[in-house]
């Protein structure tokens, strides 16, 4: 794992001079809070209205301008105690979980998605936060619940476009992006590093003496199966493996289970002239297609096909054999998840772009779905 945040306490919010706004009187708190916000939009020549919007990422506000006032904040030491005011009527934090799945034709949910959404919001309980996991419908549904004021921060998990990114980035509100991408606002990614995981995958196969290996992932354009793309082509190029374009299978987002990877595995596992010894996968749901593609096709796994898997979940040692996969370690990814969180909710000033990016590196998990390549290899 590259970096992972540690929990900051909350701090007390300060004045300029470093007074505790809260164990003064009333009335000297709100002068001290008006000196900052009239010396800011005196010096951007907005109006103090248009400051206070911003400063608590109020609606009307252009993203430019906000930034600016933010900028301005920091020059002057200005710190919003918009967070008090909240605290005194939510005295928890609350966290929603925008959660945008890829659900098959028979409404089935890999079971790695909901073992994670299950250890997120066991962390949040942990930590004392109000956690609630929001279904994704559309950016505008997700914009009004910012405006109502529903939660305080987001953790988006699933299929998102660029566009609801930049729609949270432009509210400032505190947003980590579970193996997203975007950095902006303040929106900072968290994620596994799944193109390691794949060219160890692959490393491991050559070792036992695999020159015929073949991919099953999802789009490309996700960035969980990026990583698999892109870390197995790179093992293959580099260690002059065998792998052409149709033992590289790329999964639409409703064909991501068992039946899709069974059936796109059929056909490439039939050819018994020309076919794989060795099949990488980018979810061990999608490896449990593998294994009964195999059984389909009358091959033994690991005698005549090794399988590896992703995710670690307890259905993998339960395989017959137990599959070889990669422990993603769900407990330090929903750590670094509220991790950083928690970071941009102690700090209304902080944007994505000034944090490190969380990066899980997964262990390889080795059982008895691969064994050495098959003599005619």
């Amino acid at each position: 794992m590259d970096s992972v945040f540690n929990v900051m306490p909350k701090q007390v919010l300060q004045s300029p001079e470093g007074d505790n706004l809260h164990a003064r009187g009333r009335r000297g708190a709100i002068r001290e809070r008006q000196v900052g916000i009239k010396q800011i939009a005196a010096e951007l020549g907005i109006s103090v209205g248009t400051v206070s919007r911003a400063m608590n990422n109020r609606y009307g506000v252009d993203p430019s301008t906000r930034e600016r006032v933010i900028a301005a904040a920091k020059r002057v030491g200005y710190v919003p105690d918009a967070a008090a005011r909240r605290l005194k009527s939510h005295p928890l934090w609350r966290v929603a979980l925008l959660f945008a799945p890829f659900v098959g034709p028979g409404g089935e949910i890999n079971p790695a998605a909901v073992a994670t959404v299950d250890a997120l919001r066991a962390e949040a309980q942990k930590r004392g936060l109000e956690f609630k996991v929001v279904e994704y419908r559309n950016d505008a549904d997700v914009a009004e619940r910012c405006e109502a004021g529903e939660f305080d921060a987001a953790i988006t998990y699933g299929h998102f476009e660029a566009g609801t990114f930049e729609m949270l980035a432009q509210r400032g509100l505190p947003t980590v992006a579970l193996q997203g991408w975007m950095r902006a606002g303040r929106v900072v990614p968290v994620r596994v590093d799944t193109h390691t995981a794949a060219y160890e995958a692959v490393l491991y196969l050559a070792a036992l003496g695999h020159r015929r290996v073949g991919l099953v992932a999802g789009p490309e354009t996700e960035l969980h199966h990026r990583g698999f793309h892109e870390g197995f082509a790179e093992a293959v190029n580099e260690f002059s493996l065998e792998s052409p374009s149709e033992w590289r299978v790329e999964l639409p987002a409703d064909r991501l289970n068992v039946n899709g990877a069974a059936g796109a595995l059929a056909p490439v596992l039939a050819n018994a002239a020309r076919r794989p010894s060795a099949m990488v996968f980018a979810s061990d749901w999608l490896a449990c297609g593998g294994l009964e593609a195999a059984r389909e096709a009358g091959l033994s796994v690991p005698r005549d096909l090794s399988v590896t898997g992703f995710d670690n979940l307890p259905i993998a040692a339960e395989q017959q054999p137990p599959l070889t996969t990669f422990d993603m370690h769900l407990d330090l990814l929903v750590g670094a998840v509220f991790d950083a969180a928690m970071r941009l909710l102690d700090n209304p000033m902080l944007a994505g772009a000034e944090m490190e990016e969380p990066r899980v590196r997964a262990n390889f998990v080795k059982r008895t779905s691969c064994g050495l390549a098959p003599r005619k290899d």
